[in-house]
């Protein structure tokens, strides 16, 4: 999952206020939110949660005209009830959203050489959920979880935990190779980039663990980035 998409999901969740800690976000039953007559597209994810949230994400090509495209949602939503409808720009995006029955659906997209691309999401906004951030992943000292997107593939789940340190590569990456080496997982793969990147894969019977360390562009080298990918 790439950070931008994490951060413009993080734009369209909104929190609500309670949440049952037996509810499982990734057996949601979503309603479909299909592509224009004509579009190309792929799942990112059918199931998926991000911060307890469940939600779908397809990405799609359109080689109609932008008019077309909202004409066809706009026809769509109000064929399916009034709801709450709303558009925003968000950098060079367009954003179109409708809000009915407890589901929020939005479509992002922007147009270059002739073509559209974009992505249909789908979200639960039921009073059930909160912004809930719990995780078995380890947290290193002195970061701050950012996200975690939870998804469930051939009936297999996976969970991507995203932090930010104020701690350099080379402390994480100690950190999370004495975490794991210790639970008994082994280290499988190992990458370094001019001490500004690390790669580690830890495996323990059928699960894989991915921990991708970079410092942050333009800061100094105590400030990193971190994603942990963990194959259940």
């Amino acid at each position: 999952m790439c950070i931008r998409l994490i951060l413009f999901l993080g734009l369209i969740i909104g929190a609500s206020q309670s949440y049952s800690k037996s509810y499982d976000p990734l057996t949601a039953d979503l309603p479909q939110l299909p592509v224009p007559p004509g579009a190309t597209w792929q799942w990112v994810g059918n199931q998926m949660a991000m911060n307890g949230i469940p939600m779908s994400i397809k990405t799609f090509e359109y080689r109609g005209t932008e008019r077309q495209l909202e004409r066809f949602y706009i026809r769509l939503w109000k064929s399916k009830g009034h709801g709450q409808y709303k558009t925003k720009d968000w950098g060079r995006n367009k954003i179109i959203g409708h809000e009915l029955d407890g589901f929020y659906s939005t479509v992002q997209y922007r147009k270059e050489n002739g073509v559209i691309t974009g992505k249909l999401v789908v979200t639960e906004v039921s009073d059930r959920h909160r912004n809930n951030r719990k995780t078995k992943v380890p947290k290193p000292p002195a970061s701050n979880i950012i996200n975690i997107v939870e998804s469930r593939d051939a009936g297999r789940r996976s969970e991507t935990v995203t932090f930010d340190s104020n701690k350099g590569v080379d402390f994480n990456t100690r950190y999370y190779e004495n975490q794991y080496n210790s639970s008994g997982w082994g280290l499988v793969f190992s990458q370094n980039e001019r001490q500004r990147t690390s790669v580690r894969h830890f495996q323990k019977g059928s699960q894989l663990v991915q921990v991708t360390i970079k410092q942050l562009s333009g800061s100094n080298k105590n400030k990193t980035h971190i994603m942990v990918h963990w194959v259940k």
